[in-house]
């Protein structure tokens, strides 16, 4: 009896059509109304808040993401903002996101609301599967251990701290000159070197004597792969449709590649923590800022891969932003010859033919230093900026900018930006000379306070604090380069192509793609004398080497 009864009330939940079970249609239509309610969730998360920042037009569901592009998004956002305001509203699936393509919206949000613009959104690729636990400064939101993180990274490099690696700086920028003197056509490599070796001296005491050392290589590979990982539409958009993040392996490439930029760069940075450590109880090897942090460690409450990032992050902004850097100002010395003709004037009236500028020559060499201004101006590594994330609800000019929108400040548009800059497309250092601003008109600073020079830097708290570095190295390798050779393309001026959207590779970072460019000492006193001065600097690198 009791078996008929629930036999009975199973019944009760199907009916048959054809013979075959079937829900009945009060449950249909239950689950059509879940099924209307979710997407209408969706429908409306993807339209545009009220008084929100004008933009294009949203599509239901996915917003604006099939009008941003994969790479270089940086380019259509600049190109977005002449047509809506340099100020841009855009929704990424249901993410609101906010681009700020002039340097006064940076100003007033970054730096003058930096409590509640600080922040960084936390993402399933880069928060969780490449980057877990907090480890990396440059991902970590707003707060205790950003706080913690960037206190020490400050107190690394600060100006004496950084000032003392001049001599590792020279150092390497003389085997520089000698790299490209007997091997010009690999520059590409020589300069990376150089700038990976700066990193690997300072912070880990160790030499980069090659561009082909394991060290060297496995760096540049990792901060390659970690720098395309993390671009804009480079993985799906998992926080708009988290079911992503069920997918398996096997059908989700996104979630493999994730996995082993993870596996290649810790197990990179521990390596290195590794052989610093060893070095340090043996009592070898020179002082370095990854002892500092060693004998800081329980101070400071970090354990090993908490350090081994922190070290990392030092690598990784000071090494690829250079290097790049400096690829844009060689392509632009020969795209624009005559500017390079400028700086080799200026260098040759303070040194003269018979010694190559050092650290002591930069405060007199104003072209070389507005070459640096205009490099950093017309060709920013770091172009789309890095997003910054708003963690409560603002108004700004009668716009309303919800909780947790994503905000950019586009350096690219920023930079050139026609209103601020004459002919930005243009190369032309001179714009410098009498302007530290490079603008068209005179900046009253009484007026237009805390103004950047640049803004490829980023900007409001999270501003790179490792500028006076970078910058030491941009001045003293282009003072160098514009000393001891003479640059052309073997196709002339007109053949070369600077065009950022062809020329440069994709990425968050971005720098140019191999181009040709031919080095020629310019006589052979400058030959003998970089041969010189490089046998001269041998025994500096003693120290560095196990």
């Amino acid at each position: 009896m009791m078996g008929q009864k629930r036999h009975d009330k199973m019944m009760e939940f199907t009916f048959n059509v054809n013979g075959h079970p079937v829900l009945p249609s009060y449950y249909l239509s239950a689950g059509a109304i879940l099924i209307i309610l979710v997407l209408s969730k969706y429908f409306v998360a993807s339209c545009r808040p009220r008084n929100f920042p004008p933009g294009p037009r949203t599509l239901p569901f996915i917003g604006n993401i099939s009008q941003v592009p994969r790479v270089k998004a940086f380019l259509k956002f600049h190109e977005f903002g002449k047509q809506y305001g340099s100020i841009l509203g855009l929704k990424l699936g249901s993410q609101n996101v906010v681009v700020l393509n002039s340097y006064k919206h940076v100003r007033a949000l970054f730096d003058q609301k930096g409590s509640i613009y600080s922040s960084r959104t936390r993402t399933y690729v880069a928060n969780e599967l490449v980057c877990p636990n907090e480890i990396h400064l440059l991902l970590l939101e707003y707060g205790n251990e950003w706080r913690k993180q960037r206190k020490i990274v400050q107190s690394l490099l600060n100006v004496n701290s950084v000032d003392r690696l001049l001599p590792i700086q020279n150092a390497e920028a003389t085997q520089t000159m000698l790299e490209l003197l007997q091997s010009p056509q690999d520059y590409y490599d020589h300069i990376r070197r150089y700038t990976t070796a700066v990193i690997l001296a300072s912070v880990y005491g160790q030499r980069g004597e090659r561009f082909d050392a394991p060290n060297v290589k496995a760096l540049y590979h990792a901060q390659d792969q970690f720098s395309a990982i993390l671009e804009q539409g480079a993985t799906p958009p998992v926080e708009t449709f988290p079911f992503l993040k069920l997918l398996p392996e096997f059908m989700a490439p996104w979630k493999k590649w994730a996995r082993t930029v993870r596996e290649e760069q810790k197990g990179l940075y521990l390596s290195l923590l590794n052989e610093t450590r060893e070095r340090m109880e043996s009592g070898r090897g020179p002082a370095c800022y990854m002892q500092e942090m060693l004998r800081d460690q329980v101070k400071n409450n970090m354990d090993d891969e908490h350090i081994a990032y922190l070290a990392g992050n030092l690598m990784e902004a000071g090494s690829d932003t250079t290097a790049s850097t400096l690829f844009s100002f060689i392509l632009a010395m020969i795209k624009y010859p005559e500017e390079f003709r400028k700086a080799q004037r200026e260098v040759d009236q303070v040194c003269g033919a018979s010694r190559s500028p050092t650290s002591d020559d930069v405060d007199r060499l104003p072209f070389i230093k507005a070459c640096m201004d205009e490099t950093l101006r017309w060709r920013p590594v770091a172009a789309g900026g890095v997003p910054h994330m708003l963690t409560q609800d603002d108004t700004y000019q009668g716009y309303f900018l919800p909780r947790g929108t994503i905000v950019f400040a586009n350096a690219w548009a920023i930079h050139h930006d026609e209103a601020e800059y004459d002919k930005p497309e243009e190369f032309i250092p001179g714009r410098f000379l009498n302007n530290k601003y490079g603008t068209r008109y005179a900046v009253d600073e009484s007026k237009d306070a805390n103004r950047r020079e640049s803004y490829g830097f980023g900007a409001g708290r999270r501003v790179c604090p490792g500028q006076r570095l970078a910058k030491n190295s941009l001045m003293l390798n282009m003072a160098k380069i514009a000393w001891g050779f003479d640059l052309f393309s073997s196709g002339g001026s007109g053949s070369v192509n600077v065009d950022v959207a062809s020329a440069y590779t994709d990425g968050f970072l971005i720098a140019p793609e191999k181009f040709p460019v031919v080095f020629k000492a310019r006589s052979d006193q400058h030959r003998d004398v970089i041969i010189r001065e490089y046998e001269a600097v041998k025994p500096f690198f003693d120290k560095y080497m196990d």
